[in-house]
């Protein structure tokens, strides 16, 4: 397999494209266990997924923590500093912004 390009994507954008793709052929064993743990764990549609995602973006968030925000869906601070660890001084009142913004697509 070669790989061309590579994009992050949310695990809702995943699960999405795994439901899409398995309406038109027969998943491998792999595969298969893939779209059984997004359809176990996801707790955001994708539409949702977008939305929360750019306006993570919008806080100086690297691509990568935005995703992993997303996926986690974080109810504490916590486990978002816990994401955030890369950056080197975080306030709370950022924490509790992010917390707030994660709340409103549960």
């Amino acid at each position: 397999m070669i790989i061309k390009n590579k994009v992050v994507i949310s695990n809702a954008e995943a699960k999405d494209i795994l439901t899409k793709k398995g309406k038109e052929k027969e998943f491998n064993y792999e595969q298969q266990l893939a779209q059984e743990y997004l359809k176990t764990t996801t707790k955001i549609t994708k539409t949702n997924a977008v939305k929360l995602a750019q306006e993570l973006q919008e806080l100086d968030l690297q691509e990568e923590q935005v995703m992993n925000i997303v996926n986690i869906m974080p109810e504490d601070e916590i486990t978002l500093k816990l994401i955030l660890k890369s950056k080197k001084e975080i306030k709370t009142d950022f924490l509790k912004d992010i917390i707030k913004k994660v709340a409103q697509y549960k």
